[in-house]
């Protein structure tokens, strides 16, 4: 209950802050603030009332693009003598912002990894490998559907808290240098690889609750800062196995 009243005392002095800076934003730039659709806010400023895009072209000048790269930090719960210690990523993400320079827009992401996966056929699990240990690469594409919420606390500054669900796509494939004949624990490395690809696929594996945050600062041709973005593993949670497969990352985004 105690953290439940300090978030919420933060979100109210969050909101106060943001509703008192665009209450001065709009008496200074009362001459620019849009009217009606296909007229825009001065970029200067966060727009807190959505203008519905008049055409196509206005609703392409409420988009923009973005690029991320962030290393991130998957956990593994398991015995270091079963599998690889938790392993590190360093996944490429785009994605595209709307509409821009709103208080709250949609942020959808792409991010794009690879790592390496062995089949436990005692314990029926798919687990991190090193790379002498692989049997499957497991091609990864992260795709993240967040609300993101802009303070733009001053004309160059920006600071964004977002949360929303991500959907880890997987497909692995034999690793380089391994024959699907080749020995595996459940009969042969073929056949470990379909289970890995049927174990990505079942107890909402596939689905996590995502949240984070980035301070970006504007240089005119494009925004740019750290970001930082928590996972939570919905079909670990389900499957009582805590926060293994949790993830963490934490680097740089560019918006153009």
């Amino acid at each position: 209950m105690k953290h439940f009243r300090l978030s919420s005392a933060v979100l109210i002095l969050f909101m106060a802050a943001v509703s008192l800076h665009a209450e001065e934003n709009t008496n200074e730039n009362n001459a620019t603030a849009p009217m009606e659709s296909g007229q825009f806010l001065s970029k200067s400023v966060i727009n807190d009332q959505f203008i519905k895009p008049a055409s196509l072209k206005d609703f392409i000048h409420q988009i923009a693009v973005f690029a991320a790269f962030e290393p991130m930090f998957i956990l593994n719960t398991e015995a270091g003598t079963k599998s690889a210690p938790s392993p590190v990523v360093y996944p490429l993400s785009i994605g595209i912002s709307w509409p821009d320079y709103y208080f709250v827009s949609f942020q959808p992401r792409m991010s794009f990894y690879y790592n390496y996966y062995l089949w436990n056929n005692d314990e029926q699990t798919a687990l991190p490998a090193e790379v002498e240990n692989r049997t499957a690469t497991a091609l990864s594409c992260l795709f993240t559907l967040p609300a993101v919420f802009s303070f733009h606390f001053t004309d160059k500054t920006m600071f964004e808290a977002e949360a929303g669900v991500s959907f880890l796509l997987r497909t692995g494939i034999l690793s380089n240098g391994v024959s699907g004949t080749d020995s595996g624990t459940s009969g042969s490395a073929e056949s470990d690889t379909e289970l890995i690809n049927k174990w990505f696929w079942t107890g909402l594996r596939f689905l996590y609750a995502e949240t984070g945050v980035s301070w970006l600062f504007d240089f005119t041709a494009v925004k740019a800062g750290p970001e930082l973005h928590f996972y939570l593993p919905i079909g670990s949670l389900l499957d009582n196995r805590g926060l293994d497969a949790m993830m963490l990352s934490g680097g740089i985004k560019l918006i153009f």
